[in-house]
């Protein structure tokens, strides 16, 4: 059995989500979430090799493979995207000693470092190597971001990995959409690189957001079980289709408009996948959601949520780029 509960309409969605979109506070989630280590960077070069690293090694809370990530970005410089067009493990085998994040070892960065630079010499940006392999710019996601990560999985890593074995830890580094997991990480970056708005990049004008795909995290399957988005009960690639196609119903232009929004909301603890009376009644997305939908439940009138006294601050509408470069983080 593949499915569970029910799947809400796209007229009902389509209120609660845009109210969430427009009205949730990003400047308060930017500093607590994985990208705020590319958007430390104002050049598109390094922005686009380090979101691409970040989102290799972003499995986990971020407060805990951030610390891994800070070592990684202090020992490649001002320019991670330099630094990697010019790396010679030969010189800089070492460079990366001590670095211990879950599945990924030192080596593995070595050679994350080797195949980005033969990808850059060879295509010149990250993008370039996408569009490479993308031979239907109108068609679904998974086969060119299946070459995109073949690009890095069958690099000439021989100065690496001798015997010409992949480690487990490179290997994870790049799931592949044919495996049917939700390559939540290599979707997330392509969020990061493809949308237009804040708090996105939009670096790569040559992809369209319309055929992006959900990045689906715990926090997102949560969210989108308790809203209808999903009947599914396994975190996989066909997950994130069918969450991607609900949104896409709300807005085909660009459905992952919502995933970050979505994502912290259940992070920050303003969701607890139940009913809750000071938590829930403030929600705009209590209409939609299924621990509130009999009647007796509705008649809990929203009243402002407080925390350690305080109420809960009012939203704001997604930062514009020169909001993010004002950004500081600790």
């Amino acid at each position: 059995m593949v499915s569970c509960g029910t799947v809400t309409s796209s007229s009902a969605l389509r209120q609660p989500l845009e109210r969430l979109y427009r009205e949730f506070d990003y400047d308060a989630r930017l500093g607590r979430d994985a990208i705020q280590f590319p958007l430390r960077y104002a050049g598109a070069a390094d922005r686009e090799l380090v979101g691409l690293l970040t989102c290799c090694l972003a499995y986990g809370r971020v407060e805990l493979f951030g610390r891994a990530l800070e070592g990684v970005l202090r020992a490649m410089g001002p320019s991670p995207a330099g630094f990697v067009r010019d790396f010679d493990p030969r010189r800089q085998a070492g460079v990366f000693d001590g670095f211990l994040s879950r599945f990924t070892r030192p080596r593995d960065l070595v050679a994350f470092c080797v195949a980005a630079r033969d990808v850059l010499a060879r295509h010149g940006t990250l993008e370039k190597c996408f569009l490479a392999g993308d031979a239907d710019p109108r068609g679904a996601l998974g086969p060119p971001l299946e070459r995109f990560a073949r690009a890095f999985l069958d690099a000439d890593l021989r100065e690496v990995f001798p015997r010409g074995r992949r480690s487990r830890g490179y290997r994870h580094l790049f799931p592949l959409p044919s495996a049917g997991g939700p390559c939540k990480r290599l979707l997330l970056y392509m969020r990061w690189m493809v949308r237009r708005e804040a708090p996105d990049f939009g670096l790569w004008a040559g992809v369209s957001p319309a055929r992006l795909l959900v990045p689906v995290d715990t926090h997102v399957e949560n969210m989108s079980r308790a809203i209808g988005l999903t009947r599914r009960r396994s975190r996989t690639w066909r997950m994130a289709e069918e969450i991607t196609a609900r949104l896409a119903a709300v807005d085909a232009a660009d459905p992952v408009k919502y995933d970050f929004a979505l994502c912290h909301t259940r992070m920050s603890g303003d969701c607890r996948d139940r009913r809750d009376p000071v938590v829930c009644p403030p929600c705009g997305l209590r209409t939609i959601c299924r621990h509130w939908r009999s009647r007796a439940a509705q008649r809990i009138s929203p009243r402002p949520a407080k925390r350690d006294g305080a109420a809960t601050p009012v939203s704001l509408r997604p930062p514009t780029g020169a909001q993010h470069t004002a950004l500081r983080y600790q």
